[in-house]
């Protein structure tokens, strides 16, 4: 039976609509899933940083939402160290949150801090176990990131994780791994002056800086300005955080 021009453009259109509803629905319904997922890695690099779970023990999903909720807060503040309100609000929602100090960071003038900072703090019963200062920072390829958990005097490096999403694996990417990672804990934020930052040296720490090596940690080997970028995203934070690193305790 042969079938006319319309009917076949019009089949054709049926079939076409009817796949685009469905690819539709599927991309929805996987995006909400996407966004899941990208939350809780987010808390879960933060959560290892911070020390939990307290065993090591490995997270799932749901372990993950648990301990975020129970354990962890994000307070902010701004760079003189006051309590932020909704004036410093910067979307517009009548509310804190991760982006408004993301609209922050990225609207400061360069060199200025920006108007909204926050850091993520254990809750250990009506105690504060550590501190989680946000780090961001630019690689060879792209951003870089990460948190350095410091303990309640915010003097002393507990513990650390990196992000170098496009870096190159072998290089740049050896932020993330536990050889350059671990020996970050122990380190001082501190010296006799007040806040001081972690220098990422270009070679062994041991060799280049004995008499400061609580500042000092090695870089990543052939990987030049991904250790730079880190180098400097952390005098960076330093710079934003002084006051608060100064008195963790006083804005709250």
């Amino acid at each position: 039976m042969a079938f006319s021009n319309g009917y076949v453009f019009g089949f054709a259109t049926v079939i076409c609509v009817v796949c685009s509803v469905a690819l539709s629905g599927v991309s929805l319904s996987l995006r909400d899933r996407q966004e899941l997922n990208r939350e809780r890695d987010l808390h879960k690099n933060i959560l290892f940083a911070l020390g939990l779970p307290e065993d090591g023990g490995q997270l799932d999903g749901p372990m993950i939402d648990e301990l975020w909720e129970k354990r962890v807060q994000q307070r902010f503040f701004t760079p003189e160290n006051k309590k932020a309100g909704p004036e410093l609000d910067q979307d517009g929602d009548g509310d804190l949150d991760q982006l408004d100090v993301d609209l922050a960071r990225k609207g400061a003038e360069e060199g200025a801090k920006p108007a909204v900072l926050s850091v993520y703090v254990r809750i250990d019963g009506d105690d504060v176990g550590a501190i989680a200062v946000p780090l961001n920072g630019k690689g060879l390829w792209g951003p870089i990131g990460g948190y350095l958990a410091l303990d309640p005097t915010a003097s002393t490096v507990m513990g650390a994780t990196f992000s170098a999403p496009k870096e190159t694996p072998g290089l740049g990417a050896e932020i993330t791994e536990p050889r350059f990672v671990e020996q970050w804990k122990g380190k001082k934020l501190k010296d006799g002056g007040g806040p001081a930052a972690i220098r990422v040296v270009k070679g062994e720490a041991t060799n280049l800086c004995p008499d400061t090596l609580d500042q000092c940690v090695d870089g990543v080997s052939g990987a030049t300005i991904t250790s730079r970028g880190v180098d400097e995203m952390v005098a960076t934070a330093v710079t934003y955080y002084d006051a608060y690193l100064k008195n963790p305790k006083g804005a709250f």
